[in-house]
């Protein structure tokens, strides 16, 4: 099915229901598919087309979820940017994908500003808020058109839908595509194993521009015919308070999220009521972190593992026996291998990496077949994290094999980080490296070496300063150390491993 379709199917078959509910703002289905069909229309007029890439840098609202379907039903391809992201990444992400037009939130356009003159493939820019600037228009004009829809292109099933910019093992981000066949397979995957249903009220707090709130909650919640209570951010008390509100039954949090949403709910005496599942994922969720939401809420977690190319491959059983610790079994019509350094399957009990097959899976890294051709084998994703299976079939996740750094549940590519510390004039020698943290995960850490004619006076606090600058904020090392020089292994490379260790124990004394 065509994901535009997805929604003109649940607003016929229940047009009266609430789909989509925003502070005091609630849309029914009917309005949710007449408003992005205006919007549809309007990008259309704007001669905006099949195929034609459009940039959306929103936090959590309404609009970006309108602005989503409208590319569904007009054929065009939805490049969800990261709110976080500072003038640099949103330059390198909307220029890589070529996006025709870009859609902005009021309050992140300044970032725009800043590399404005780089956008140079962006024909027409619309802001959401307060604001005028030069050549920029008002999002309400995209709500005046015909609320009939552009003209029926001939989008198929395998037509790109949406690129969602990651971090991996490359310096940048790579452009992850999903078609709408595999994002159709997404929601029928989600929807069988998580048994959800038209009484679904999915509580959203994770930023719909990551595939976990977009495909896993939006998406399914919207297939289903169920309600998305949206909040435009996480904060805990929030949080409780529309649980009970809104009678939320799903739930789906960062582990570093649910830390803080215990946390707060010990000090409150809070009730969960109506909560029938609450999912984490992103990162390892510690058995101590498990108990204590089960000790207070009533409910077990249910842990996940994925990532962008395949969203949720394994989930606890939602409703079924959980196994603490594991990130469970395969979840509906989804298939994993364990395999060794050779490609061959290890016996069961034993370390491999995780390899995925189902129709979920993306089609491919945006312009880059050298990575899609690595990632992708004879079927099979290749993920680059390590587990093993126990004798019930359950996966127990067992680290990466990449380097990447997980902090909070979010990607952060060692290389990214070093390049721009190399964009520093000082700056000789980098290496960035994950530190565990028991709420986050991963915190980040640098070391730098200076170059011989590096300028007297050079700090830290003006390393760290100028990164910030660069990237986004939770991509910024907690510390960055100057060293005389950096430790070599044997081939003559900087000692990721050694400094790794070395970070590792400043962080016990």
């Amino acid at each position: 099915m065509l994901l535009g379709d997805v929604l003109r199917t649940t607003a016929a078959r229940v047009p009266d229901q609430r789909a989509l509910v925003f502070a005091t703002e609630a849309l029914t289905y009917r309005e949710l598919d007449r408003q992005s069909d205006r919007i549809a229309a309007s990008l259309h007029r704007a001669g905006i087309g099949h195929g034609d890439r459009i940039g959306l840098l929103f936090g959590n609202r309404p609009e970006l979820i309108l602005c989503y379907f409208a590319c569904f039903k007009l054929g065009a391809i939805a490049v969800p940017l990261n709110h976080h992201y500072k003038g640099p990444e949103i330059a390198y992400a909307v220029g890589h994908a070529g996006a025709w037009a870009l859609v902005v939130e009021a309050a992140l356009f300044p970032e725009v500003m800043r590399v404005r003159p780089q956008l140079r493939t962006v024909q027409a820019c619309y802001l959401v808020g307060e604001g005028a600037f030069a050549d920029v228009l008002p999002f309400e004009e995209l709500l005046t058109a015909s609320d009939q829809g552009p003209p029926a292109p001939s989008i198929t099933a395998r037509d790109p839908a949406v690129i969602m910019y990651t971090s991996g093992t490359t310096a940048k981000p790579k452009g992850v595509t999903h078609t709408h066949f595999s994002l159709w397979h997404t929601i029928v995957n989600q929807a069988a194993t998580r048994r959800l249903g038209a009484g679904e009220i999915s509580l959203v707090s994770l930023s719909v521009c990551h595939i976990a709130a977009f495909a896993g909650q939006v998406l399914t919640t919207i297939h289903v015919g169920g309600t998305i209570v949206l909040l435009p951010v996480f904060e805990p008390e929030g949080l409780l308070d529309a649980i009970g509100t809104h009678e939320a039954t799903t739930l789906q949090l960062l582990p570093a999220q649910l830390w803080d949403l215990v946390e707060h709910a010990l000090a409150g005496g809070c009730e969960f009521g109506s909560l029938r599942c609450c999912i984490a994922g992103g990162d390892r969720v510690p058995p101590e972190l498990q108990e204590r939401f089960r000790d207070l809420s009533g409910l077990q977690v249910t842990e996940t593992c994925g990532m962008t190319e395949s969203f949720s491959y394994a989930m606890n059983p939602p409703f079924g026996a959980k196994r603490i610790g594991s990130v469970g079994l395969p979840v509906h019509a989804t298939r994993l291998r364990l395999i060794d350094e050779q490609g061959e399957d290890v016996p069961r009990g034993q370390i491999g990496e995780i390899l995925v097959k189902t129709d979920a899976t993306m089609a491919g890294y945006w312009d880059d077949p050298e990575h899609t051709a690595k990632t992708l084998q004879d079927g099979w994703l290749h993920t680059g994290d390590l587990a093993r299976v126990d004798d019930a079939g359950y996966y127990w996740f067992e680290g990466r094999r990449k380097e990447m750094i997980i902090h909070g549940g979010a990607n952060i590519s060692p290389l990214e980080v070093e390049d721009v510390l190399y964009q520093h004039p000082a700056v000789g020698e980098a290496c960035v490296v994950g530190v565990p943290d028991r709420r986050l995960g991963e915190i980040v850490r640098a070391y730098v070496a200076l170059r011989h004619d590096a300028a007297p006076g050079v700090t830290a606090d003006e390393l760290k300063q100028f990164v910030a600058h660069h990237i986004a904020a939770y991509k910024v090392p907690e510390r960055i150390e100057v060293l005389a020089q950096l430790p070599l292994n044997a081939v003559g490379k900087v000692d990721r491993h050694e400094l790794q260790e070395r970070a590792i124990a400043e962080t016990r004394r």
